[in-house]
Formats: C-alpha cells, sequence, structure tokens
C-alpha cells in the first residue's frame, strides 16, 4: 500500500505543479499529453501490483478496492491542502489590492 499511496501521491502533486495562483481544476481536462502520461502511470502500476510476474519482481500482493480507496484519500491530501492554501493567498491577494497591479500603475505615472 506504501507503493501505491507515494505513487498517487505524485499524481495528486502534478495538478498542483501546474500552477502557484489558480486552482489544480481550472483547465484540469486541456492537457492531453498529461491526461495520457497519468493514465499510463495508473497502467503500469496496476501491472507492477497485478501481474504475477510482476509481483515477484517488485514483490507486491494484490489490493482489493478498499485498498485502493485508503490509498487515494491519504495521497489526495497534498491535493486538497495546497487548494486551501491557494485559496487563503488568493483571498489574502483580492483583500489587500493586486500589488502587481499597483506597481504597474505606479511606473506608468511616473513615466
Amino acid at each position: 500500500m506504501a507503493f501505491t499511496t507515494l505513487m498517487l501521491f505524485q499524481l495528486s502533486n502534478v495538478f498542483n505543479a501546474r500552477s502557484d495562483e489558480q486552482s489544480a481544476f481550472t483547465g484540469f481536462f486541456r492537457n492531453r499529453y498529461l491526461g495520457g502520461a497519468l493514465g499510463l502511470s495508473l497502467a503500469l502500476h496496476a501491472a507492477a501490483i497485478y501481474a504475477p510476474f510482476l509481483q515477484n519482481a517488485f514483490s507486491t500482493v494484490s489490493l482489493t478496492t478498499g485498498d485502493w480507496l485508503r490509498c487515494a484519500v491519504v495521497a489526495s491530501s497534498v491535493l486538497w491542502l495546497r487548494e486551501v492554501s491557494k485559496l487563503v493567498t488568493r483571498a489574502m491577494v483580492k483583500s489587500a489590492g493586486n500589488p502587481a497591479r499597483q506597481q504597474k500603475t505606479e511606473i506608468r505615472v511616473a513615466s
């Protein structure tokens, strides 16, 4: 289960890495290559867990549906915690005003 949880942590983290400011769910299905890479990663991981010759090579055992669900819930925590962080950051920037816009305005006035 540790192997699966770590793999799912990384797959969840891929969505966080797309943007430091925007939600991971913005344009979720826009990148076909990312979707293909995620699907291929899951397929290869499933092969390592369920194919008998790969079970021997990787010392893995088959997981139940409940095992997969536990792994997915734990691994997705990185996604949800980062989403909360992004939400708080966006709210703070919005309430304080956008410093980048203020700086641009000052530059235009000074010109």
